[in-house]
């Protein structure tokens, strides 16, 4: 497909060179890693002025898998301060929890504090916004008296794009019937310990107990099967788009994608996909992030911290005054004291041989 605005690709790759010289070398290529981070700089660059609406994936983008948001992380000040920037924020999930905007609220609840702490308006307040189950769910976040911030499920009548309202709820039972048998065929062909979920837009699969994972390539073997077992069911073809993913320690399946939860996003906002970035760690062929090509701009990254790194890039080149000073805020390294800081002092001491 094509982009949605020019690339500055040698004003990037000039960036990161002075970090890490790939031109000079002379021995080994440049990386897809490397590769990947020209183009994610290069269309950050093309953001500022330009970008209307940033849409997150939450686990691995925004926070560690499985985590929440909490107070003390960079990332909570600078998206509060794009938010203050005019600039709306939302995140689009495969995470999916119909008629519980407190679950919500426990995933974002460092902005909400952070909020509470700035007294920020019902303005700004309302520039936040979660699509969950891909495109299922739509919250929006609400202001109703002073200190108090909520989540609040919107009707799906008011942001529903007509091809989500098309849906016929047998169809999507038919999906999810055939996904759950593919899916538990291919965990009990791979002889893995897992349980199953079921909810009304989704089935997934995930470790038995907590603290086991499952290897990477097994995880991207089981989201083909299923991939493939759906899209060539025996009984004909499934009328309802679908994700198959591999969720880097899950599978799962939802009814739809996130290209069809962004371009709800856009609608109902009143926002265009040359003014929509999407920022997501899951944009291979198994991954839920892929779709969002075809309605916004993109930014691959692989965790929080480089979600961080672009942040930060946006806010400098924004060069508003307040902007410039989040970035300038942004910790270098880990905070003196932490057991990452630690771990750092030993490394440095076993290295050096002091």
């Amino acid at each position: 497909g094509g982009f949605f605005t020019r690339l500055p690709l040698i004003k990037a790759l000039n960036t990161l060179s002075a970090k890490n010289p790939v031109e000079q070398r002379r021995y080994v290529p440049p990386t897809l890693s490397e590769i990947r981070q020209v183009f994610n700089m290069a269309q950050v660059y093309e953001l500022p002025g330009r970008v209307r609406m940033l849409t997150f994936d939450a686990d691995d983008t925004l926070y560690e898998h499985g985590m929440d948001l909490q107070r003390e992380d960079w990332i909570v000040t600078a998206l509060l301060t794009l938010m203050e920037q005019g600039i709306y924020v939302a995140v689009v999930t495969a995470a999916g929890y119909p008629g519980k905007p407190l679950r919500y609220e426990s995933r974002f609840k460092g902005l909400l504090e952070l909020m509470v702490e700035r007294k920020t308006s019902k303005e700004v307040a309302s520039m936040f916004y979660c699509m969950g189950g891909e495109c299922n769910y739509l919250f929006r976040l609400t202001h109703p008296e002073e200190g108090v911030y909520k989540m609040e499920g919107v009707p799906e009548e008011e942001w529903a794009t007509p091809e989500i309202l098309s849906w016929k709820e047998t169809d999507i039972a038919r999906l999810l019937d055939i996904a759950e048998g593919a899916l538990k065929e291919a965990c009990t062909t791979m002889r893995l310990q897992v349980q199953f979920v079921r909810k009304p837009r989704a089935v997934g699969a995930f470790p038995t107990r907590a603290e086991d994972r499952i290897a990477y390539e097994v995880l991207e073997d089981i989201a083909l099967r299923v991939q493939d077992h759906v899209e060539n069911h025996a009984d004909g073809k499934v009328n309802i788009p679908f994700c198959a993913f591999n969720g880097n320690r899950d599978v799962w399946v939802d009814v739809g994608d996130k290209r069809i939860g962004i371009e709800a996003l856009q609608q109902y906002i009143g926002i265009s996909s040359v003014n929509t970035c999407h920022i997501g760690d899951r944009f291979t062929s198994t991954g839920n992030d892929l779709r969002s090509r075809d309605v916004a701009m993109t930014v691959w990254v692989t965790d929080p911290k480089e979600t961080e790194d672009y942040l930060e890039l946006l806010l400098r080149g924004m060069g508003k005054p307040e902007c410039v000073e989040c970035a300038e805020e942004r910790p270098v390294g880990p905070k003196q004291g932490t057991i990452e800081w630690e771990k750092a002092q030993v490394v440095q001491r076993n290295t050096a041989g002091t």
